[in-house]
């Protein structure tokens, strides 16, 4: 396993322990070079707060985020 998706997969893990106490979860969709495709499900998928977005960011800076939203054409 790649050093990226190990990271992810960690922060994923992190996050579901927060995240379960809302009836939420992220998964992993897809890893294109250092575009990470996650969906969000529950609701924490609308929140403002972006927890999400916030420990990504601070645990793997260099990778850009990517809310998928069941297109994925659109990405």
């Amino acid at each position: 396993m790649d050093e990226i998706k190990q990271q992810v997969i960690e922060v994923l893990h992190n996050l579901n322990w927060l995240l379960e106490a809302h009836d939420s979860f992220a998964e992993l969709i897809e890893i294109r070079g250092n575009k990470v495709i996650i969906r969000c499900i529950g609701h924490c998928r609308h929140c403002d707060t972006d927890c999400v977005g916030v420990a990504f960011k601070e645990r793997i800076p260099n990778i850009e985020l990517v809310y998928y939203n069941g297109h994925k054409n659109l990405l």
